[in-house]
């Protein structure tokens, strides 16, 4: 049954979990491709960096940060950068990361759907970030300490260009404004100096807006917001706004001070990322998508279209371990296309090649699907039957050899194909199941071919 689990409860789940999901990301089967694949090693250093970028994951997903707040993410990304990991493969181990944080709120009752949509919403924006930062690493031009030094300048000079000032009396006309208040409004001090304040009001800035200004600050309170003001020659500019009433002994309003800091181009910067984010989305989705296509083709045999052996060697482990466990049927058919060098011989590989493409399609319209069905290599093929006990297995077997044997491959000769069939017994692992059903198309094979024989 699924609860209901606030903030606090969430992130304290997490926090006591920590281990256990980064333990089952990091024995996850592409993650460990990964790290094999670019010779990663799982040593002190690097371990204490990807338990830190879980770290900030997990800080993010619970709402204590931001990714941008995060300083392990540029340590990660370095670190996969120097062994050479892609774009990609940067989705893959971010995507494999958010699905164990899933796996574990689940076994534990308390994933809903909102709450998972949640996850997979802030999963997304981090995927966003990192894929920015990550072009920024490989690029070579990512500098920390230059950074926090442009970052510095960057603030200093915002603050002096950025502070304008009025002064108001209680009824709202202008008695002082500065140099900078001049400069972004476009009129001189003689010009605004005794004017009513609504000289520089825009048209677009709404009524109600100005009244909860005028509600506060007689209230004898500061008020602070967003205001879009008018220059003399009729263009905008947008200011941060803190209005702050002077009171005299008596406690009366005697002026209004205004300070501003100018954001026009910060909103239209926000809109521009609002218009990056969007697109980097639609880019992320479409990775995503192609991460997804390449790890199933990965899976695929190129010829035939179906699972290949390194993909069924996966689900066979799996349907072995669910047998024992469920104490459930299971069988394993072996076959291969009898005489088959001798057809590659007689009429070329390319013909090989048609006849194997063939017979997969006969084969796939003519098995259960629940049944796993892979080529082996070369002309032998595999179809692993969960949930059947071994006579029904045999006569599978037997329907799909005649469908072979009656079928026109348009060739001179008759193609025909040879089976073993044998069933799981609880003493059995992979290889000895295999190899029961390996004899069993032995002696197909021994008894004169085009036949189907069961282990016993």
């Amino acid at each position: 049954m699924i609860k209901i689990i606030n903030t606090d409860e969430f992130s304290y789940f997490l926090r006591v979990n920590r281990n256990d999901i980064i333990k089952r990301w990091l024995n996850k089967n592409e993650v460990q491709n990964i790290l094999h694949r670019h010779s990663l090693p799982i040593i002190d250093k690097n371990t204490h960096i990807l338990y830190e970028f879980c770290d900030c994951f997990i800080s993010v997903i619970q709402w204590s940060s931001t990714i941008s707040e995060c300083q392990a993410k540029m340590v990660f990304l370095q670190l996969l950068n120097n062994y050479n990991v892609t774009t990609p493969e940067l989705f893959t181990l971010v995507t494999r990361l958010r699905t164990s944080i899933e796996e574990i709120i689940f076994e534990n009752g308390n994933l809903s759907f909102n709450l998972q949509s949640e996850i997979e919403t802030h999963a997304l924006e981090i995927i966003s970030e990192l894929s920015s930062n990550f072009e920024i690493v490989r690029s070579g031009k990512f500098d920390y300490k230059s950074e926090n030094s442009n970052l510095l300048t960057e603030y200093k000079r915002a603050v002096d260009l950025s502070n304008i000032v009025s002064k108001t009396n209680p009824k709202g006309v202008i008695t002082y404004v500065n140099e900078k208040f001049c400069e972004i409004s476009g009129y001189t001090k003689d010009e605004l100096i005794g004017r009513p304040h609504n000289i520089i009001r825009h048209p677009d800035m709404p009524r109600e807006a100005f009244k909860e200004l005028w509600d506060t600050i007689k209230a004898k309170k500061s008020w602070h917001g967003v205001v879009t003001n008018m220059k003399k020659d009729g263009g905008q500019y947008i200011v941060d706004t803190t209005v702050v009433p002077i009171l005299d002994v008596d406690g009366d309003i005697t002026e209004y001070i205004a300070i501003r800091h100018d954001i026009t181009e910060l909103e239209e910067t926000k809109q521009q990322l609002r218009n990056i984010n969007k697109a980097m989305k639609n880019k992320v989705d479409e990775l995503y998508s192609m991460t997804n296509s390449l790890e199933e083709k990965a899976n695929k045999d190129n010829l035939t279209g179906i699972g290949n052996r390194d993909s069924f060697e996966d689900i066979f482990s799996f349907e072995i371990q669910k047998a024992k466990e469920n104490d459930s049927l299971l069988s394993l058919m072996v076959f291969d296309i009898d005489n088959f060098k001798l057809i590659n011989d007689t009429f070329g590989h390319q013909a090989g090649d048609n006849i194997l493409v063939e017979i997969t399609s006969i084969i796939s319209h003519n098995m259960k699907t629940s049944d796993i069905f892979a080529r082996w290599g070369g002309e032998e093929f595999v179809i692993l039957m969960p949930n059947t006990k071994l006579e029904d297995a045999y006569t599978v077997a037997q329907k799909l050899r005649e469908l072979i044997a009656s079928h026109d491959f348009n060739y001179n000769d008759k193609i025909t194909a040879s089976f073993g069939v044998a069933q799981f017994n609880a003493e059995d692992t992979k290889n000895t199941l295999f190899e029961k059903a390996d004899e069993a198309l032995y002696l197909a094979k021994k008894h004169g071919r085009n036949r189907v024989e069961q282990y016993s």
